[in-house]
């Protein structure tokens, strides 16, 4: 008999019983369904673990204000201008290095309007360290550090939320109930899901910020500007870095740091971290799944064979050869593990949708990456197993005698 005779005859049986078909599905279905979306998962993590990396700078070397116990008692790192002085004159390598100092829930106001943003005390080399420069006016300049000048920049978010339609050049802006005057407007550069949205935020010159708004002298932030992007180099400024603050700040090698020192990727690295147990909790119950498919598919088409022995025996006898069998039950199978896996793709890749939004991450497939040869491997794998598992049940039909199948009483 012809493949598609032994075909047809597959999909008529699948479509005559749709409850043993959905039993057999149903576990190829939550298999596919976690294989896709611990795989959506794990690419939206990645992404944003390569954006946190990229938002923060590719040839940056960060050093942030941390905290460490010592018998029992916590002590909080704390950062000077004298830390960025030692580290400018004993670093090698470096590009650029400045302090920053940083309010996240500033006041800020305009006439009737008001609102609360981050606001950054910087030096001019801040724009370019952080690419972060002026679209109209001008960026902060050393006579605005020299003379404690009241002038700012802001970004798109405030512009609009404050400003609506109004031109900001020149205009008055209360930060903090203290007056100053917008000298310019930064390039926009949308919402992040490391830094939330990184228009809602004002720069003012890092002296105007002690002097008139905050009483502060720690920085928030020491930033080194690295003269390539190489790894390898980094990976030495941030040891070079992290030795000079230890002296600056009287610790011993074998006592822990008081400040936090990362490079792109050491950021990148802890973002990832956050769903490696779960990732592989998950891949580990999708195989479990398929296993679970491949042992039903056996169980159930067995028993579906010795319920249609008159079936089989009637084929034998008008002509059908066991292989002709053995290709019938197999594509059975096959169809049915095909069914599932396409029903389970969907289901998963609209489940990883959905976490996705709801974490507020990114969902891990775009119509350009979908079918990915590797994005399928899992899917694939769980088919192939299940359809293998009709092997067994359809060798088994081939072993049934024509006569015996027709008699069963004889």
């Amino acid at each position: 008999m012809s493949a598609a005779r032994n075909l047809s005859a597959a999909v008529r049986v699948v479509s005559a019983m749709p409850g043993r078909t959905l039993l057999l599905m149903l576990p190829m279905i939550a298999g596919t369904a976690l294989a896709m979306a611990t795989l959506a998962i794990e690419r939206g993590v990645s992404r944003k673990a390569d954006e946190a990396a990229e938002s923060f700078g590719l040839d940056l070397v960060t050093v942030r204000s941390g905290s460490r116990v010592i018998a029992g008692v916590s002590e909080e790192g704390k950062m000077s201008e004298e830390d960025v002085k030692a580290l400018q004159q004993e670093v090698r390598g470096y590009k650029v290095i400045i302090g920053v100092r940083r309010e996240d829930k500033t006041p800020v106001s305009v006439g009737s309007r008001s609102g609360v943003y981050k606001v950054f005390a910087v030096t001019p080399d801040w724009a370019e360290v952080r690419n972060f420069p002026a679209e109209r006016g001008k960026f902060i300049e050393q006579d605005d550090l020299d003379n404690n000048a009241r002038v700012c920049l802001i970004g798109r978010t405030v512009q609009r939320e404050l400003f609506g339609d109004r031109d900001p050049m020149d205009q008055e802006v209360s930060i903090n109930q203290v007056p100053f005057q917008v000298k310019g407007v930064l390039v926009e550069r949308g919402a992040s899901l490391a830094e939330g949205d990184r228009d809602a935020r004002l720069v003012v010159p890092i002296t105007t910020f002690y002097n008139r708004l905050y009483k502060r002298i720690n920085l928030d932030q020491i930033v080194v500007q690295a003269k390539a992007r190489d790894p390898v180099v980094l990976a030495d400024l941030a040891k070079q870095v992290s030795a000079v603050l230890r002296r600056q700040h009287h610790i011993a090698e074998d006592q822990p740091e008081d400040v936090t020192v990362r490079t792109p990727q050491m950021i990148a690295e802890t973002s990832r971290t956050i769903s490696w147990t779960v990732f592989y909790m998950m891949l580990g119950l999708s195989g479990l799944c398929g296993i679970v498919a491949a042992v039903i598919i056996v169980l159930v088409a067995g028993q579906a064979i010795r319920a249609r022995r008159g079936e089989i025996g009637i084929r034998r006898a008008v002509g059908a050869t066991p292989g002709d069998i053995t290709q019938q039950i197999w594509v059975e199978c096959l169809i049915v593990s095909l069914l599932g896996g396409a029903i389970g793709t969907l289901i998963g890749l609209g489940g990883g949708w959905a976490l996705a939004h709801w974490r507020q991450t990114y969902f891990g497939f775009n119509p350009n990456d979908i079918f990915h040869p590797l994005d399928l491997l899992g899917p694939l794998f769980l088919v192939v197993l299940g359809s293998l598992a009709g092997l067994l049940p359809a060798r088994a039909a081939t072993r049934l005698d024509p006569a015996e199948a027709l008699c069963p009483s004889s």
